[in-house]
């Protein structure tokens, strides 16, 4: 099954893991929880890495989340800059975290980030929220 990385929709588990963040998150997140900043320090190199140095805003997406990228035989690096949007203005990033999982929202951007044994890496990027059914569009994610 080959990415549309253009208007794609998330797979039921992404979507019902979003859904229940957005639910969650605001009663259960810390602001000034000790993960907000490894989580803000990976969504900003991934932001920045995305259109500078794609390989590296790569190697900071979970293993599964590659995998779907480079599924039809594209290379990460390829195809990271347009699907992943851009840096983000000035301002503080709103950042929630939910046990191993966390949610970014920074200007226009919205990341969903979630913890590994080598740190946080980035399971959805370059999401909108639909209004829909589904809460996020995202053009980066995994299964």
């Amino acid at each position: 099954m080959a990415p549309d990385l253009h208007r794609r929709r998330m797979p039921a588990r992404s979507a019902a893991v979003a859904a229940t963040l957005a639910l969650l998150l605001p009663g259960c997140a810390g602001r000034g929880s000790a993960e907000n900043d490894p989580v803000t320090d990976t969504a900003t190199r991934f932001l920045a890495a995305a259109a500078s140095a794609p390989e590296n805003g790569c190697s900071l997406l979970a293993p599964a989340t590659l995998e779907e990228v480079e599924a039809d035989g594209e290379k990460c690096a390829d195809v990271l800059p347009d699907a992943a949007g851009s840096a983000p203005g000035s301002g503080e990033p709103q950042v929630d975290v939910y046990g191993r999982d966390a949610m970014v929202r920074w200007g226009d951007q919205v990341l969903f980030l979630a913890r590994f044994d080598q740190g946080w890496r980035v399971t959805a990027a370059g999401c909108e929220p639909t209004g829909k059914d589904l809460p996020y569009d995202c053009e980066v994610e995994g299964p």
